[in-house]
């Protein structure tokens, strides 16, 4: 008897230790691709932060010095901005549309209720201006079934983004840095610089213009909350 109760005791413990390892891959399965144990930054490039450009000066007298150049004295794309109407990323699988809508009552990203639609922050500048973030926002799951954004964390630079325009007009984005994971908490205090409405940017070599930001969950899975620990930030340039 005391085997037997012994044995049963061993086959219990295998039983429960493959449970949590099946557990372990079904959160990472059903809470998005490539996030668990991802390394991801959660710092801006210069080019992304709104912040002076500075271009190099030369002169046979004395060492290069850089020099702040305001907006106003580089070429900027004409400001036409549109309201988009569908989203497409071939290499990821989405071709969806993207609906218009303002902020929660309490500030907050409106985010769409079916998983595989996205949309477009109405209050702040849409796509084509000249300046700011067009914000676009997806989930990375709900209820088991993947999100639009459910691989954003896996963008990689160079990545065409195509964005179609309720006007007709098609803009081409193309991702301009690696994905940034970016705290809950660090949020408020970095609004300014992740949500930026009043500068323009530019690639090495390109007009300034705004960019555009997808944004969706990340990070780990918080059981207690119900709420993932991150979001991911991926921007974009107009190309």
């Amino acid at each position: 008897m005391t085997r037997n109760r012994a044995r049963i005791t061993a086959l219990t413990a295998v039983g429960v230790a493959l449970l949590v390892v099946s557990a372990a891959i079904l959160g990472s399965h059903y809470f998005g691709h490539g996030r668990v144990g991802a390394q991801l930054s959660s710092a801006l490039p210069p080019h992304l932060s709104p912040s002076p450009t500075v271009v190099p000066t030369t002169s046979p007298a004395v060492p290069a010095k850089p020099r702040v150049v305001p907006a106003a004295a580089r070429k900027v794309v004409k400001d036409r901005p549109g309201v988009p109407v569908r989203l497409i990323v071939a290499g990821h699988q989405v071709k969806t549309a993207v609906s218009a809508d303002r902020l929660n009552a309490d500030g907050s990203l409106f985010v769409p209720p079916d998983p595989r639609a996205v949309s477009w922050a109405s209050q702040d500048v849409g796509p084509g201006s000249s300046y700011g973030t067009t914000i676009l926002v997806g989930h990375v799951n709900k209820a088991g079934v993947a999100g639009v954004f459910s691989d954003l964390a896996d963008y990689k630079v160079g990545q065409i983004i195509t964005m179609v325009l309720a006007d007709g007009r098609t803009l081409r984005y193309a991702v301009a840095a690696p994905p940034i994971d970016v705290k809950k908490d660090e949020l408020g205090p970095r609004r300014q610089e992740l949500f930026d409405q009043s500068h323009s940017y530019a690639a090495p070599g390109r007009p300034l213009s705004g960019r555009l930001l997808l944004l969706s969950c990340g990070g780990l899975f918080d059981n207690r909350t119900g709420h993932y620990e991150s979001n991911i930030f991926v921007y974009a340039l107009p190309v």
